[in-house]
C-alpha cells in the first residue's frame, strides 16, 4: 500500500497526472467490481477522471485520496447502472478478468486460468448480491479497506458498518456455498 492510500497526501501537491497514474488500476479494478460490464468499463472510467479532472482542485485531504476517489467511482457507477436501468438492460459482469496489469512473468499458464476462473466467479458472485454488499465487500474484503476508511467512502458510522459488512460477507460464504454445492452435484 502507497503513502497516498494510507494518509492524505496535501491537496495542493496533488497533480492530475500523478492522480491518474496512482489511481487508474484501483478505479478500473472498482468498476468491474462493482459490475459495471467490459464493454462499458472504460467509459465509466473516462467518466471518473472527468469528475476528477473538475473536481481535483476541492479534495481538501480531509480523507484519504483512495477514499475521495471511491466516493466519485460509486457515483459514477451509480449514475451507470440508472442509464442501464432505463434502458432496461441487464446489469451484469462480463466473463474476462479486469485488467490488473501485465501477467506475472513467474505465473505458469494454468496458475493464471485458475486464477482468470477464480476472478470470474468472485464477479459472477458479487453481481447476486444487492448493490450495498457488493460495494462493501469489494471495499473491506477485495480491497482491504479498514471500517474507518469504508466509513469515509460510503458514509455512516462505524457499528452499522461493521453490522452490514458481517452480512455482506454472510450472504457471500452462502453463494459460495451454493455454488460449491451445485458444482458437486453436477460433477
Amino acid at each position: 500500500m502507497s503513502a497516498s492510500e494510507v494518509s492524505a497526501p496535501a491537496p495542493a501537491s496533488l497533480s492530475f497526472d500523478r492522480v491518474y497514474e496512482d489511481m487508474f488500476d484501483f478505479v478500473y479494478r472498482n468498476a468491474r467490481h462493482l459490475g459495471v460490464p467490459e464493454h462499458s468499463t472504460e467509459d465509466v472510467v473516462q467518466e471518473v477522471f472527468l469528475v476528477l479532472h473538475r473536481r481535483l482542485s476541492e479534495y481538501d485531504g480531509r480523507t484519504t485520496l483512495r477514499s475521495w476517489v471511491y466516493g466519485i467511482l460509486a457515483n459514477c457507477v451509480r449514475s451507470y447502472r440508472r442509464s442501464f436501468r432505463r434502458k432496461q438492460a441487464p446489469l451484469v459482469p462480463a466473463e474476462s478478468e479486469p485488467r490488473l496489469g501485465p501477467a506475472s512473468s513467474g505465473e505458469d499458464p494454468e496458475q493464471r486460468a485458475a486464477n482468470r476462473q477464480d476472478r470470474e466467479l468472485l464477479l459472477r458472485l458479487l453481481s447476486e448480491l444487492s448493490e450495498e454488499q457488493r460495494e462493501l465487500i469489494v471495499l473491506g474484503e477485495v480491497e482491504q479497506l479498514s471500517v474507518a476508511e469504508i466509513c469515509s467512502c460510503i458514509g455512516g458510522n462505524p457499528n452499522t458498518v461493521y453490522s452490514r459488512l458481517r452480512a455482506a460477507r454472510e450472504a457471500l460464504r452462502k453463494k459460495v456455498a451454493q455454488h460449491l454445492l451445485q458444482r458437486r452435484v453436477s460433477a
